[in-house]
């Protein structure tokens, strides 16, 4: 079931955002790629769940109907947070705005902290 729902392919997306976070922010450089990488993350992240839910019966279509079912489900602690992730990931990926991309580099660290913390909720749910 974990092949099924790549919850290694989405460890190895967060490990990954979790390395440019550890780079000084300093650098536009670094700030560009932790976007990149969170707008990928979160994409898979949805993606992920919208696998997980049908495995148990419960059909999700968009972003927002798999954080809302998720959430239904409690696989999700806070609901407004997961929306304000789709949020973010809709402004970066629509336009680019220096200080609305620094605004966002400035949340990702919570948002990487709930995204691992669903990754690893699912990893014990479905044993991978």
């Amino acid at each position: 079931m974990s092949v099924e729902l790549n919850l290694e392919l989405l460890g190895n997306a967060l490990a990954r955002l979790q390395e440019s976070l550890d780079f000084p922010a300093s650098q536009p450089l670094v700030v560009d790629a932790s976007i990149q990488r969170f707008e990928f993350c979160i994409e898979l992240t949805w993606k992920t769940l919208k696998k997980a839910l049908a495995v148990e019966g419960i059909s999700a279509n968009t972003p927002r109907e798999c954080l809302q079912q998720a959430y239904a489900a409690h696989w999700l602690q806070d609901e407004s947070e997961w929306l304000s992730m789709l949020k973010d990931r809709n402004l970066t990926s629509h336009t680019y705005k220096e200080e609305v991309a620094l605004d966002i580099y400035q949340r990702l660290p919570a948002h990487l902290s709930a995204m691992q913390a669903l990754h690893e909720l699912l990893c014990q749910r479905f044993d991978a």
